[in-house]
């Protein structure tokens, strides 16, 4: 318990649809035995399964629950219009909703917008996410001293992430640039990858906010990303970030290029410590408070 708020974590399953079933039943019985204050939902279309009339919930939507999934050639799966639909009726029954960016918040219907919604992005961990020695990080990974690495932002296996892209990016450049893909590298190691690296490429076709760009800047790593979530936010104070509206291989492989030729002061830490976990968790907390302090004045 930290500063007087008692958390019970419920998570449900992605396995079978059994055990995903088993899962929603428990989830049930919890709700009707214990008293709590508010049910936190994270992704829209999982506040369905906590829906009720006696404990207030509050969900945070991440993406892909208002954007959808897509296929390879970035166009929305049958599934998707699904996940779309329940999470948009999610923002109905929900007492407050939170969106990790503006652009999740303007894709729902206006008379959801209220003081009961807000922006809160997840936070990246300041403790661990900080400028490394290159040369030491790149001992400690095996990697050559002589390769300029681009470092692929997320799993390369998920179409939304685009790699197709990124892998038609890597073939305009010269052979002194070598793609890595995290795909689901140790956590502990993403940050020595990101202090080797030259740049980080995201060549996503969707994305709620991604962590991933706030852990790179905190480390000094410069972005190249194709505009999604809130990328162009966070990166309008680095003049070595770019960001691109089209997917162009040859206009991004030009950008990385000028981004890891561009000369500038170590620009980590600035403006991204607004995001910082510690800063995000107390935004929260308040907001908490906030809607306690409404209900029990109702």
């Amino acid at each position: 318990m930290k500063k007087g708020v008692g958390i019970t974590i419920f998570k449900l399953p992605n396995g079978s649809i059994i055990s995903r079933i088993k899962s929603v039943i428990s989830l049930r019985l919890l709700i009707r035995t214990k008293r709590y204050d508010f049910i936190h939902c994270h992704w829209g279309f999982n506040t369905i399964f906590a829906y009720n009339h006696r404990i207030p919930i509050i969900t945070t939507y991440h993406g892909s629950d208002l954007q959808g999934v897509i296929d390879k050639s970035g166009k929305l799966i049958i599934k998707a219009y699904v996940l779309i639909f329940f999470s948009r009726l999610s923002t109905y029954i929900s007492k407050a909703n939170i969106f990790v960016s503006e652009r999740l918040l303007r894709s729902v219907p206006r008379k959801i917008i209220n003081e009961t919604n807000i922006i809160l992005p997840m936070g990246y961990n300041e403790k661990k996410f900080r400028p490394l020695n290159k040369i030491e990080s790149k001992n400690k990974l095996g990697l050559s001293k002589r390769k300029k690495y681009v470092l692929f932002a997320g799993n390369y296996s998920q179409n939304a992430k685009g790699y197709f892209l990124a892998n038609e990016v890597m073939k305009i450049l010269d052979e002194s640039f070598e793609i890595i893909k995290l795909d689901y590298a140790p956590h502990d190691d993403i940050i020595d990858y990101m202090n080797s690296s030259e740049v980080l490429l995201m060549t996503s076709y969707s994305e709620g906010a991604p962590v991933i760009v706030k852990e790179a800047l905190a480390c000094g790593l410069p972005v190249v990303s194709t505009d999604v979530g809130d990328v162009k936010i966070l990166t309008k104070l680095y003049p070595n970030c770019f960001v691109v509206k089209t997917r162009d291989p040859q206009e991004i492989a030009s950008l990385v290029i000028k981004s890891t030729n561009t000369k500038t002061q170590n620009l980590s830490f600035k403006g991204i410590t607004a995001y910082t976990g510690g800063r995000m968790n107390n935004k929260l907390y308040k907001f908490y408070k906030r809607l306690y302090v409404n209900e029990c004045h109702r």
